[in-house]
């Protein structure tokens, strides 16, 4: 039997292993839907993404593995909990290929839309420096394609925590949206991330990042008017 080697990062760190080409993961609440999303995924041609494989003999989620990096240094990325010395920002470059990636990943639903509900940095797998599929799927539902584009602005771009001149923000933010193809009215996406991220701080404990959403939140009343 191949060598299990564990994964770190995540919610679930020693419990999700890597063992040859696949990853295997004990079942979570939703899975049953998660496994419905990479099966779907599969079908409709998007390549970005883990394939499900089926469960093994411990009845663990078997998926398929795919080579590149991935961030699990939180604390150094913006807008997420503490005050490092250096942080990790993301180029222009960066930012267009992750929500080009967001909309191919919506697109493969056409009409009946599931959100991942959490990309971000750590969920994406990179290569030599640029974004080539997302992973963990935890935490998908149906819904509107807006929060995961919220979500995205807030995780890559970081109103308020970024060392950035707000006209630039805006700026990165038109990119963005521009790369993902769709407009949206920026500051009620980001008012409505801001209040469903403080429902899950507030449901797993999270009280750094909880602590955050006051900027977050300061920084939109001032600057919506530029958007």
């Amino acid at each position: 039997m191949s060598l299990e080697i564990q994964l770190s990062g995540g919610a679930m760190t020693g419990s999700v292993v890597r063992i040859g080409d696949t990853v295997r993961r004990p079942p979570r609440e939703g899975a049953q839907l998660m496994r419905h999303v990479l099966v779907h995924l599969e079908r409709a041609g998007f390549e970005a993404g883990p394939r499900w494989v089926g469960l093994d003999e411990q009845g663990r989620d078997v998926l398929s593995w795919i080579d590149g990096e991935t961030f699990v240094e939180r604390g150094r990325m913006h807008p997420y909990v503490g005050d490092p010395p250096r942080r990790i920002t993301f180029t222009g470059e960066q930012v267009a290929a992750l929500m080009r990636l967001l909309r191919r990943y919506h697109d493969a639903f056409r009409d009946d839309v599931i959100c991942h509900g959490d990309f971000g940095p750590w969920n994406i797998v990179w290569r030599r420096g640029l974004p080539v599929a997302v992973i963990d799927f935890d935490n998908v539902y149906r819904g509107d394609p807006a929060d995961d584009v919220a979500y995205a602005l807030r995780m890559f771009i970081g109103y308020g925590l970024a060392r950035t001149a707000p006209a630039e923000l805006v700026r990165r933010t038109r990119a963005a949206l521009q790369a993902y193809g769709a407009e949206f009215d920026v500051p009620a996406v980001l008012a409505r991330e801001y209040d469903l991220a403080e429902q899950r701080c507030r449901r797993n404990g999270w009280d750094r990042q909880l602590a955050k959403l006051a900027t977050e939140r300061a920084w939109l009343s001032t600057n919506a008017g530029l958007f």
